[in-house]
Parts: C-alpha cells; sequence; structure tokens
C-alpha cells in the first residue's frame, strides 16, 4: 500500500517547525533530542474480526520515517517488543494481512497505518486498526434456479481488465471472492452479464448494470459515505429463475445487496436491466459450438454478451462495458480472432480502409487479437487503451465497446464472431450483434 498521503502530511508538519531540532523544546520542557519509546497494539476493524484469515499476530509490522524509508521491520505483531525504543521524531506505522493484496483473493486483506511522534524519554501508544481493503462478493441461487438450469456463466466486470466469472462448476453454493475495488478507479457501476441454457436446452440472457443507492439515508458508514464500491463492502448478487402459468422458464432476474461491515447495515443495491432477458433456441449464436471440451477437460470459456442496441449518432448513453466479452481457457489461450461483418457499406468500408493502414488489422477477413501490437497502436491512436492477450494467457475481456462510438453513426446490423482456440486445440465461437438505429 501506497504511504503518499501520510508522508505528505507528516512533511507538511515538520515544515511548521514541529519537527525534532537539536536546542528546541515542546510545551513543559520536554527537548526533542534523544529517544522515546513505542507501545504498539494493532486491531481489526469490528466486525471483521471474527472473519479474518489469520490472527493479528501473524501481520508484519512496518515503521517509516519522515522521507518514506523503512527504520523498523518485524516479521508478525507477535515479534514487537513491548516497548520499542526510537529516536525523537516522526514516523509513520502500517500492519496489513501477511503477503500482498491481489485483484481476485479467497480471503479478507486488511491494511492499517497510523501517524506517531517519538517524543524524549515518554511511551508513545500506537493504536493501529486495520481495515478490509476488498470486498466479499457472494453468489447465491434460489432452489426453482438450480432445478431450471443445467449451464451458466455468470460475470461481472467493474472496468479494470480482470473480470470476475461464476458457472455451474463453482457448484450451488459457490464459495464468496474477495474482490479489490482500487480506492483510485472508483467504481460506481458493475456490469452483470448472464447467459445459461435452461434443462430442456434453451439459451437464456440477461444483462444488468449494479450500483449503490444513496448512501446518505442510512447510518455511517464504512470510512465514509460513497457512493462507488469499496473495501469493507459486502455485495450479495441473488439469481431467480422466472417462469411463466405454464411453468416455462422464460429468463432470470437478479437482486442485490451490500452490508456495510463497519455498521453490519444492509441496503438494496440497484439493479437496472440493459436489454432485458429473454430464451431462444439451441442456434443462439452465443451460446457457442456444440462440440465444446467437458467442464474441467480443457474448457474454453466465451461469455458473449447479449444483443445491444444503439441509438444513431448517440453512443453515449451506452455504457462501453455492455460490449465485454469474457473469454478464458483452462490450457491457455493460443488464438482470438475477430471477423466483423455489416449490412452497413460505410462500415465495410471503414474496416477496410484499417486494413490497408494498418498490418495484421482486417476484420473482413479475421483480426488476431493474441500478441496483436499493431491492434494496440491503432486503437491508441483513436484515444483509446486496449491491452491484448499472450500466447498461454488463461484469460482476457475483448471490449466490443471500444468500437461503439463508430458504430453508432453507421446504421446497420453489425455482427462480430469471434473464435477462440487453446494451446491443445479445442476451440469455441460465437457472435455478438450491434444494431444502430
Amino acid at each position: 500500500m501506497k504511504l503518499n498521503k501520510y508522508i505528505l502530511l507528516i512533511s507538511a508538519i515538520a515544515a511548521t517547525g514541529l519537527s525534532s531540532c537539536v536546542s528546541e523544546t515542546l510545551g513543559d520542557g520536554i527537548e526533542k533530542t534523544g529517544t522515546g519509546r513505542m507501545a504498539l497494539d494493532v486491531s481489526l476493524l469490528e466486525p471483521q474480526a471474527t472473519r479474518a484469515e489469520s490472527p493479528v499476530t501473524n501481520y508484519p509490522v512496518t515503521v517509516y520515517n519522515v522521507a518514506g524509508e523503512e527504520v523498523k521491520y518485524y516479521r508478525t505483531v507477535a515479534d514487537v517488543p513491548e516497548s520499542e525504543v526510537l529516536p525523537v521524531g516522526n514516523y509513520v506505522v502500517e500492519s496489513h494481512t501477511p503477503g500482498e493484496i491481489e485483484k481476485k483473493m479467497t480471503s479478507p486483506y486488511y491494511f492499517g497505518t497510523k501517524d506517531m511522534e517519538i517524543l524524549s524519554g515518554l511511551t508513545t501508544d500506537v493504536k493501529v486498526v486495520c481495515k478490509m481493503q476488498n470486498s466479499k462478493i457472494t453468489v447465491t441461487y434460489d432452489g426453482k434456479f438450480l432445478t431450471a438450469f443445467k449451464e451458466w456463466t455468470i460475470t461481472l466486470n467493474d472496468g479494470s481488465d480482470m473480470a470476475l466469472s461464476f458457472t455451474q462448476t463453482n457448484g450451488n453454493f459457490p464459495e464468496p471472492v474477495y474482490w479489490w475495488f482500487k480506492e483510485e478507479d472508483q467504481v460506481e457501476k458493475l456490469i452483470l452479464n448472464f447467459r445459461a441454457v435452461t434443462k430442456n436446452g434453451d439459451n437464456v440472457a440477461y444483462a444488468t448494470a449494479i450500483s449503490k443507492q444513496d448512501p446518505t439515508s442510512t447510518e455511517t458508514h464504512y470510512d465514509d459515505d460513497r457512493t462507488y464500491f469499496a473495501g469493507g463492502d459486502a455485495i450479495v448478487l441473488n439469481f431467480m429463475a422466472v417462469e411463466d402459468t405454464k411453468g416455462n422458464i422464460t429468463g432470470v432476474t437478479v437482486s442485490a445487496t451490500v452490508t456495510f461491515e463497519e455498521t453490519n447495515e444492509t441496503i438494496d443495491l440497484e439493479v437496472t436491466d440493459k436489454g432485458g432477458f429473454g430464451s431462444g433456441d439451441n442456434n443462439d449464436p452465443g451460446n457457442g459450438d456444440d462440440d465444446d471440451p467437458k467442464p474441467g477437460e480443457g474448457e474454453i470459456t466465451l461469455n458473449l454478451p447479449q444483443p445491444i442496441e444503439i441509438p444513431l449518432f448517440n453512443a453515449d448513453g451506452i455504457d462501453p462495458r455492455l460490449g465485454n466479452t469474457y473469454i478464458a481457457a483452462e490450457e491457455g489461450l493460443k488464438s482470438i480472432v475477430v471477423k466483423i461483418e455489416s449490412t452497413s457499406q460505410d462500415m465495410l468500408n471503414s474496416v477496410e480502409a484499417l486494413a490497408e493502414n494498418y498490418d495484421g488489422v482486417d476484420f473482413l477477413s479475421g483480426t488476431e487479437i493474441v500478441g496483436n501490437q499493431e491492434l494496440v497502436r491503432l486503437f491508441s491512436e483513436l484515444g483509446q487503451e486496449l491491452e491484448v492477450p499472450n500466447q498461454g494467457d488463461k484469460d482476457y475481456t475483448f471490449p466490443i465497446g471500444n468500437f461503439f462510438t463508430l458504430l453508432s453513426v453507421m446504421e446497420g446490423v453489425h455482427t462480430f464472431t469471434l473464435t477462440v482456440v487453446d494451446m491443445t486445440g479445442n476451440s469455441k465461437s460465437g457472435m455478438v450483434v450491434v444494431t444502430v438505429q
């Protein structure tokens, strides 16, 4: 974790003359030379303490000076002396869950920091409170859902390069995932894509956006009343099957809640449908090939968004993340080829022009995405960031939403066909349809 803001604060204090000087004293004749002592206490913000993955005594502790330099390191809290001698001055003390925080984890990650001033001949009590930095995400299914569906893929995207995915292979009661919403990203909306096959063989697709309601209507929450998702939030997504009066499954609906870990108070999240849901036939292009490997035997995941509609000359109201296509291969990715077909001649002409100006970028015949740095250059010159996977990567999200602004001025039906091949030669294909009208 970064200490910059704490170091800047202490530096500002030092600049006002409160830092140690050889001849100065602090009131009551206390000298600012010599040494003092630190008495450390590390704790977790309740009620998370009951869900920590290891005792606080196992947390490492680091002491930094005002320049950000490490002056003391203890492998665990238990290794810190009851009264540690330190030179007079200002410090920052931090402690955290052992190891580094990652985007996706199976357990919570805690971090805490505290400013400290050591005075000559005195003992300074330092209380470091570690707060949960990631968010607990739990997916549940009602009984009707489990009876209705034999296969499903749920993908949550927060705008980062990595998507969170749940499938039937995770079981009927999947373990929670601890997801790191980086503070600087200020994620206010999660895009959820759902695709499933009923036990009768019908395909169901659903897309929605999930966001926080006004948090000021409740008591004080974790740190402050943020409208974006942050550390300490516990999110629960409950999936329920929808059936008609004859008992036929026609779709799925989702309810979502967030619990603020500091107050243990739960509120509903906003769930906004994006394009609705519906069932289709077995030829749904988003269902991929019929000859896919069985789950656990080199499975390829191709989670395609349902058909997208964009108003002509107005893509501003369409969240580009709705076009995110999550791809995963247990054996590693070898090839991802994207081909574009369109009823718009203007679109076809534009795609052809790209092929003339960028080597290896020919969407009419099919563009290889894996390792294609020329494609990265193209999007960079269009003012958009794009990362491409390398051979052997386990997953990748292809952002069809990057095309939305271009497509919005070309009326017609634009079809993206994706063909994925893993390192063992298994393949899977599917289509995403974008209609501009």
